[in-house]
């Protein structure tokens, strides 16, 4: 089956290493074996928490509309999801198109090398691909200051209802972050706001 790279581009290498492969796919162009590789990057990756990805298995909540892949050697090393929605502010009786990212891993062997940074520069330039006025995330404190430092905001004024993986409702949550794209984070909506839909 022939893929479609959207987007591809490559990183500095360092120490004579050879540099990592980006490359954006839509979710219907992926292969049964690189489901197998995404999941095998994101089991070690998210090993401290309960979400499990099995053999085949590449996604934990809603199924992505494509991924964001970091090649070395042949190896997926950087990984991250978005899917297109429209997040509601009920305040304001109206919706913001976003792109909804989630699922962002490096390799734990990898960490440290710079490979976070870029792959949020590849999921940001694949949000301006895309048209989108925003891109959107939810994460711990833990890493939040990484984000900060990638060009995201916190919406910490922001609460968040959200449906969790686990498709529990989840109320008053402040862990939503902002990147502004086409728009202004200026002109975000104030107040609350609903993610109608299982997160990523």
């Amino acid at each position: 089956m022939t893929t479609t790279t959207e987007f591809s581009g490559t990183a500095r290498a360092t120490d004579g290493e050879p540099p990592v492969r980006w490359t954006t796919r839509w979710e219907t162009s992926l292969e049964p074996r690189e489901h197998d590789d995404i999941a095998a990057l994101l089991a070690r990756s998210y090993a401290s928490t309960t979400t499990v990805f099995t053999h085949g298995h590449s996604w934990a909540g809603a199924r992505p509309e494509l991924r964001i892949l970091g090649h070395h050697r042949g190896e997926v090393v950087a990984h991250a999801a978005v899917i297109r929605r429209f997040l509601r502010a009920p305040d304001h009786d109206t919706s913001v198109l976003v792109g909804d990212v989630g699922l962002v891993a490096v390799d734990p062997d990898r960490q440290g090398l710079g490979l976070g940074g870029a792959l949020m520069d590849t999921v940001a330039a694949t949000l301006r691909r895309l048209g989108l006025p925003y891109g959107f995330l939810t994460c711990g404190r833990e890493v939040r200051g990484f984000y900060r430092r990638c060009g995201w905001t916190p919406l910490s004024d922001h609460a968040l209802r959200s449906i969790s993986i686990d498709l529990a409702l989840e109320d008053h949550r402040h862990n939503g972050m902002l990147l502004p794209v086409h728009r202004s984070a200026d002109e975000w909506p104030s107040g609350p706001i609903e993610r109608n839909g299982q997160e990523i």
